[in-house]
């Protein structure tokens, strides 16, 4: 008689917390491409999100890209809160999974590079969004309706004395810009400054005389990634030897600019300090 045992083989089910932890995964990649596309769409790209967001022309919302990506961001939460109950099912149940939790690990890890830079990079500013060289005296916007209009609609509101202390804290270092220059000139500086930094001149108004002593130029430019709209205004006056320029930037949709708007006067002030050198 045979007597030969017969070992039993159990298949154990798949964890589906794995399963959908993985395809949450690949839903938030997909919202992140998304979000690019979105935030750079032209032509009719342009008019399909224009569309999408109920916009009544064919340019989509400034913010749709970022709308995108924080809903790949909230899909990438849920996909690692998702791998974590599936961990958890593994090692009490025996179920199978592991390698779905380590593929939605290494997916959820394609996203994370962008906002890890950006926080590391900023080294966790102020939650500021409107940055200014002259606290105590910042440049205003210009809201005129032709200027409301080149914003799509935008008209940034005064600056907020409350936020002055936290501004001078994050930023100490932040000075108006002196140029050895006559008004005239300083003014042509700031305007082929702002050409070579591609940023869009919306407003200007030049220095012209005892009822209007202050230059001043109006622009817009915007982030490089989501294409977040950022205003910019350039306040030039005549100092005892020389013109000083100030500049605020202020983001839109963002409570925290993560050192972006700093980052934009840096970049106009080593434009102007090399014109000058230049001279």
């Amino acid at each position: 008689m045979d007597c030969a045992l017969r070992r039993l083989e159990i298949d154990e089910p798949m964890s589906r917390l794995a399963m959908l932890s993985t395809r949450f995964a690949k839903i938030s990649l997909s919202l992140a491409a998304l979000a690019l596309v979105a935030a750079h769409a032209h032509g009719a790209l342009a008019r399909f999100f224009a569309v999408l967001t109920l916009r009544p022309n064919s340019v989509p919302d400034p913010g749709v890209g970022l709308f995108f990506f924080l809903a790949a961001v909230a899909v990438a939460g849920a996909a690692l809160v998702l791998a974590l109950g599936a961990a958890a099912s593994i090692w009490i149940k025996g179920r199978r999974g592991v390698g779905r939790i380590i593929a939605t690990l290494a997916l959820v890890s394609l996203l994370l590079p962008y906002p890890a830079w950006l926080v590391a990079s900023a080294g966790f500013p102020a939650r500021l969004s409107d940055i200014s060289t002259d606290a105590d005296d910042p440049p205003a916007f210009v809201n005129t309706p032709a200027v409301v209009a080149a914003r799509d609609g935008w008209a940034p509101a005064p600056f907020d004395e409350a936020r002055k202390p936290a501004l001078i804290a994050a930023y100490p270092d932040l000075d108006s810009i002196e140029l050895d220059l006559g008004m005239e000139e300083a003014f042509g500086a700031v305007h082929e400054a702002l050409l070579g930094l591609n940023w869009k001149i919306l407003d200007e108004s030049r220095p012209g005389g005892p009822d209007r002593p202050d230059g001043h130029i109006e622009a817009l430019t915007f982030s490089p990634a989501l294409h977040l709209p950022v205003a910019i205004a350039i306040r030039l006056r005549a100092g005892e030897d020389a013109t000083v320029v100030d500049m605020r930037a202020e983001t839109r949709y963002l409570p925290n600019d993560l050192g972006a708007g700093a980052k934009l006067i840096g970049k106009l002030n080593d434009a102007l300090t090399e014109d000058d050198d230049s001279n």
